[in-house]
C-alpha cells in the first residue's frame, strides 16, 4: 500500500509539473499566435495574383487562430497538401513568378508545422526554410523569422522542454533578427525582438 502510495505522489507531482509548464507558457504562446496573425499576411506586388496569395493567407491565419477541433486537424492537412500542390508550378529562378510561388509554398510547410505533432513539426520547418532560401534575402526575411516563431511555439508547447534549449533557440533567432532586420517592414523587428525578450525574462 505505502509503495502504491508513493508511485501515485510521484505521478501527481509529475502531473502537475507538466501541467504548471504547460501553463507557463500560455500567455508567451498567445503573443506569438497574435504575432504570427499579424505578420504572416504575404501581400503581393502584382495585384492580379493576390487572389491567390490571399487563399494562403486565409487559411494560414485559420490555422494560426486555431478555428478548429483536433478531430478537423487531418482534413486541414489535406488542406494544406492541397494548397501546396496548386502552388508548385514551375518557375525559373529569377522571375517574380518563381519568388511569390516559393513564398506561398513555404507557407503552405508553416501550416503542417503547426497543425503536426512533435514527431513531424521539425521536418516542415526545416522544408520551409530550404524553401525560403530559393530566394533573395530581401524576399524571405520576414518569412524565415516567421518561420522562427513557429519553432519557438511549438517548442514551448512540448512537456519537458528545457530552459536551456529554449534560450539556445532565443539567441540563434536573436542573431537571425540582426541578420535580417534590414529587410523587414513596419515594426516587425521591435515586436519580434520584445517577444524573445519577454520568453528570456520568464525563464529567470
Amino acid at each position: 500500500m505505502r509503495k502504491t502510495v508513493i508511485i501515485l505522489s510521484i505521478f501527481a507531482l509529475v502531473s502537475h509539473s507538466i501541467r504548471s509548464q504547460n501553463k507557463k507558457y500560455e500567455a508567451e504562446k498567445a503573443a506569438i499566435t497574435d504575432f504570427l496573425i499579424k505578420h504572416i499576411a504575404f501581400r503581393d506586388g502584382n495585384p492580379t495574383h493576390q487572389e491567390a496569395a490571399d487563399e494562403v493567407n486565409s487559411f494560414l491565419i485559420k490555422v494560426f487562430e486555431k478555428q478548429y477541433t483536433v478531430d478537423q486537424i487531418p482534413d486541414l492537412i489535406t488542406q494544406a497538401l492541397q494548397l501546396f500542390y496548386k502552388n508548385s508550378i514551375g518557375e525559373f529562378d529569377d522571375s517574380p513568378d518563381f519568388r511569390r510561388m516559393t513564398t506561398r509554398r513555404s507557407m503552405c510547410f508553416l501550416a503542417l508545422a503547426f497543425l503536426s505533432d512533435k514527431s513531424r513539426y521539425l521536418t516542415f520547418l526545416a522544408d520551409a526554410r530550404n524553401t525560403l532560401n530559393n530566394i533573395e534575402d530581401f524576399a524571405n526575411s520576414e518569412m524565415l523569422l516567421i518561420v522562427n516563431m513557429v519553432e519557438l511555439y511549438k517548442t514551448l508547447g512540448l512537456e519537458f522542454a528545457l530552459k536551456s534549449s529554449i534560450k539556445d533557440l532565443i539567441s540563434r533567432y536573436q542573431d537571425d533578427l540582426k541578420s535580417k532586420e534590414q529587410y523587414t517592414r513596419n515594426n516587425f523587428a521591435a515586436e519580434y525582438r520584445e517577444i524573445l525578450s519577454k520568453i528570456l525574462k520568464s525563464l529567470q
